[in-house]
């Protein structure tokens, strides 16, 4: 059953109307609202032409330039947040959906979030502009990721470096520059949700980034019964994905205890889908090439225990009414059966959980986020995922 929020949601766009002819900075703001619902009911396409028009509206009203010294701190401030949100919200579903931002510019004349103008009562009606700036930055590097991997070329799979080097080395930078709170959690709600949320977000850069020459491996592996050597170039990538994956994952999996896990949203669900993609991918590549990863059986045992809890959590959001969980959850089943396949070819341990019958499902799906702190048997440490950066390894 999906959120009682959606009969007022359904209410509100019936009610909304929109002067394009003369819009308003509130028009912008309304349409920012409606692309963000949108994409939490996995209405995607529907937010992708909300988050069009309300980036294009607000470079119509000059929202991306300077506002006039005439107006006060309050306003000025108030403009520019908009403006930013705008084109927040164009750019993180247009790069999820693989499709061109409305606006294409860096709104570079514009100053990121600033409240050190503004009173203390003022600096109430606004969000940190610190996790804000650490948003749009992410937002930025997320638009260069799919630019890069949409460059790259079967032949680029012997030297991926030579492609993936520069955006490798901007996620490197913008995870320096991110504050520590990022990774560390903020100190109370909705802080530390907001945090998770942008360490999500960071971890998934480099997954996108690296996963398209993971399936590249896969795929030959699934192809040919041949055992391949990998270059340390593939090596190493496999080796960040990884990383990258088990962070999002166990950072997921704390939010699910703490019942922070927005169960009917997008976002989690379609993080959680894509740690587990990879998650069940490399194990499939290891019961086939051991030294595909950088692996201990410590770690791969781990990896499973925290596959089985994830896939757990994304069966559970399926069944309570996530209509993208569905989604997910059909594409996760898809990459499992490729994936025993790959195993059959040279059988090994630690298999990770299936599902193979209805039975199993409804366990699953009776399943709530009550009894998690038991279910949890990970270390202190593997569960503080928040913090890892995927190079710490290297």
């Amino acid at each position: 059953m999906l959120s009682t929020g959606l009969g007022f949601f359904e209410h509100g766009l019936a009610l909304l109307n929109i002067s394009y002819e003369e819009p308003t900075v509130d028009d912008v703001e309304a349409l920012n609202l409606a692309s963000h619902c949108c994409y939490i009911l996995n209405r995607r396409m529907s937010a992708y032409a909300y988050a069009g028009q309300s980036v294009r509206l607000a470079h119509g009203l000059g929202l991306d330039h300077p506002a006039p010294a005439s107006l006060s701190n309050l306003e000025r401030e108030h403009r520019k947040r908009v403006w930013w949100t705008a084109f927040c919200v164009d750019r993180m579903i247009s790069t999820e959906l693989a499709l061109h931002p409305a606006f294409t510019g860096l709104g570079s004349e514009l100053d990121y979030p600033d409240s050190s103008s503004l009173t203390a009562e003022e600096k109430e009606e606004f969000f940190d502009p610190v996790l804000l700036t650490a948003l749009i930055k992410l937002c930025e590097i997320k638009g260069d990721v799919v630019n890069t991997v949409s460059r790259l070329k079967q032949n680029d799979i012997t030297e991926p470096y030579q492609v993936l080097r520069q955006c490798l080395q901007g996620l490197d930078r913008c995870g320096r520059e991110l504050p520590d709170r990022v990774f560390s959690g903020g100190d109370s709600l909705p802080e530390s949700r907001i945090c998770s949320s942008l360490a999500l977000r960071y971890h998934q850069c480099y997954i996108m980034l690296l996963r398209p020459i993971l399936l590249h491996q896969f795929t030959f592996m699934l192809r040919n019964k041949i055992v391949i050597t990998l270059s340390d170039e593939l090596y190493t990538i496999n080796n960040i994905c990884l990383q990258a994956a088990r962070s999002n994952a166990c950072i997921l999996l704390e939010l699910a205890q703490a019942g922070e896990l927005v169960k009917y949203g997008y976002w989690d669900s379609a993080h959680l889908f894509s740690s587990l993609a990879v998650l069940t991918i490399a194990q499939s590549m290891r019961n086939h090439h051991p030294n595909a990863f950088r692996c201990t059986g410590e770690d791969m045992s781990s990896d499973a225990n925290t596959y089985s809890k994830g896939r757990a959590v994304l069966v559970h959001m399926a069944y309570t009414g996530n209509m993208a969980s569905r989604q997910h959850l059909s594409m996760l089943e898809e990459v499992e059966r490729h994936g025993i396949t790959l195993s059959a070819l040279k059988a090994g341990k630690d298999t990770l959980p299936v599902l193979t019958s209805p039975g199993e499902a409804t366990t699953e799906m009776e399943l709530d986020f009550e009894g998690w702190a038991s279910l949890r048997s990970m270390s202190d440490q593997t569960a503080s995922g928040v913090g890892v950066d995927p190079f710490a390894f290297l």
